[in-house]
């Protein structure tokens, strides 16, 4: 149940409820939680032989929690290494003109897509994708 706990907070925190900033931290709780009920529930698995002769039911929940575990760990680790985005652009913000290569290699600037054109009117917004990489 915890490393469900920790796995909906990875999901949780990207429908942006009220204090967002204490996921990650929860979602580091669960984690923690799982694993010591894991290695609880494997010595008690392996140390009472007579008691608990089905071992196997145990190995694969382990092996479950760990496998749900594990990217919960990573998820939290990774995100503490991205930059901050205080200087990022916000949603509604006008951003200077620029000029980049489309698709085809073609320079277009940010005015020529806001531009009204004969055939159209002039769009009210533009939404911007930058990939990473080359085409």
């Amino acid at each position: 149940m915890f490393a469900i706990g920790a796995i909906g907070c990875n999901f949780a925190f990207f429908a942006s409820p009220p204090l967002q900033g204490g996921l990650p931290w929860l979602s580091l709780v669960f984690i923690v939680l799982a694993l010591i009920f894991v290695i609880v529930g494997l010595g008690r698995a392996f140390s009472r032989k007579q008691a608990y002769r089905g071992k196997a039911l145990s190995i694969v929940l382990s092996v479950v929690t760990l496998l749900a575990v594990g990217p919960s760990t990573f998820i939290f680790v990774k995100a503490r290494e991205l930059p901050g985005s205080a200087a990022a652009p916000q949603v509604g913000q006008r951003v200077p003109d620029f000029t980049l290569p489309d698709t085809s290699g073609k320079p277009v600037s940010l005015d020529q897509l806001l531009a009204a054109s004969s055939v159209a009117p002039a769009p009210k917004a533009v939404l911007l994708i930058f990939y990473r990489g080359y085409w």
